[in-house]
């Protein structure tokens, strides 16, 4: 399995939806990690499942990585379809500065995306998080995301605790 940035992420997995026939058939489900303050959001599309795992460095700036999972299943779309429907902010940037919006609703729930995490795509979670501590790592060498990131995490602590 091969784990890309972001941006070639979604640029992906828009012209996936593009081309797909069943668009109807495509679900996100998008759940937060209380223990390490991560996002995970899962990208069902008729054929695969994608995760995107993301991290926020400042106010409103996120680092992510994704990648695919394996293959959808009816089971899988149905246990994605159980959370609370939230709009979807699913967004890349783009060298036109345009914004790509995959499709309008999602389903939000931390623990159906800890369900699947644990349950289902347990052996690729490693590597995922591994990569986004390599990405966030580099990022939090720039002076103005430390500061923000530190900041962001202690008022994260204090809201959990």
């Amino acid at each position: 399995m091969e784990f890309q940035g972001i941006d070639d992420l979604m640029k992906c997995l828009k012209n996936q939806y593009d081309a797909s026939g069943r668009k109807n058939e495509w679900r996100a489900l998008t759940g937060r990690d209380h223990v390490n303050g991560t996002y995970d959001t899962f990208v069902f599309s008729e054929e695969k499942v994608h995760q995107i795992k993301a991290v926020e460095v400042a106010p409103k700036k996120m680092v992510a990585v994704g990648g695919e999972m394996g293959s959808s299943s009816p089971d899988l779309a149905e246990i994605a379809s159980k959370g609370s429907p939230v709009p979807i902010g699913m967004v890349s940037r783009a060298t036109e500065a345009s914004i790509i919006v995959m499709f309008g609703m999602q389903q939000y729930s931390s623990d159906i995306a800890d369900v699947l995490k644990t349950e289902y795509f347990r052996s690729k979670q490693d590597r995922l998080e591994s990569e986004l501590k390599q990405r966030l790592d580099a990022l939090l060498e720039r002076p103005e995301f430390r500061t923000s990131y530190r900041t962001l995490r202690e008022n994260q602590e204090s809201y959990f605790s």
